[in-house]
């Protein structure tokens, strides 16, 4: 949810390794998932990494988890 944080507020601002970086600092014990997503998706834009993690067998459900979770904190905000 973090990272799905990190991208609504930045946008394409920044790239996705960059936000990653963010994630990585404020969730330190998340460093192992932080460096294989950054290994896998770190070179696209926030939003193309986001759409292949959603196609990707080994991520898909922690995103919809994450998205489900986050949603209603986005319609709050």
């Amino acid at each position: 949810m973090a990272l799905l944080r990190a991208c609504d507020e930045e946008g394409e601002d920044l790239p996705f390794s960059i936000l990653l970086e963010v994630v990585r600092e404020a969730l330190p014990s998340c460093g192992a998932l932080v460096e294989e997503l950054e290994a896998r998706y770190g070179h696209f834009p926030p939003r193309v990494a986001l759409a292949k993690m959603s196609g990707d067998p080994s991520w898909r459900r922690a995103l919809e988890m994450a998205a489900e979770a986050y949603l209603p904190e986005l319609l709050e905000g």
